[in-house]
């Protein structure tokens, strides 16, 4: 056997393209909340995928990766649209299925928890993804220590630290 050397097939076999119209995840966002629907035509449902770390040395911190599937309902990649230490905004053009959509998915509010808010709205065609720690009750550090696009997708890393 020869390496490196390439020869031309004996035959070929003509291969029929695939028009791709959906985005499919897999796996499937492990947080999914119903589209509460204002106007227009809107998907049912959107999603992220999370992931939370613990640590414990000298003080507890907890560090968490959220990921937005923007792209089963975006029609291109997400861009940053506003970002503070406690709050980053994403937005994507929504598919042409979409694009009339007025709407909003929120996470369910959980007073006195040491959690983000998650925030999908849609309008003027666009979906916007934001998390918000604003509201971290007082005594605890908290931040978005990191916050870019992975795979056209809107990607942040937050953390509480007490």
């Amino acid at each position: 056997m020869v390496w490196g050397c390439l020869s031309p097939p004996e035959a070929t076999t003509p291969v029929q393209a695939q028009s791709i119209t959906e985005v499919q995840s897999n796996p499937q966002p492990n947080k999914v909340f119903a589209v509460q629907r204002k106007g227009g035509t809107c998907p049912k449902t959107v999603g992220f995928w999370t992931i939370s770390l613990g640590y414990r040395n000298i003080a507890a911190q907890s560090e968490t990766i959220v990921i937005a599937d923007t792209l089963a309902i975006a029609s291109g990649s997400a861009k940053l649209a506003s970002s503070r230490n406690r709050f980053v905004e994403y937005q994507a053009p929504l598919q042409k299925t979409y694009s009339s959509c007025v709407g909003m998915a929120n996470s369910p509010k959980r007073p006195n928890t040491l959690d983000a808010s998650y925030r999908f709205r849609f309008q003027n065609g666009k979906v916007y993804f934001s998390v918000d720690l604003t509201n971290t009750p007082e005594g605890f550090g908290a931040g978005i220590i990191e916050h870019k696009i992975i795979g056209l997708r809107p990607y942040v890393l937050w953390q509480f630290v007490d």
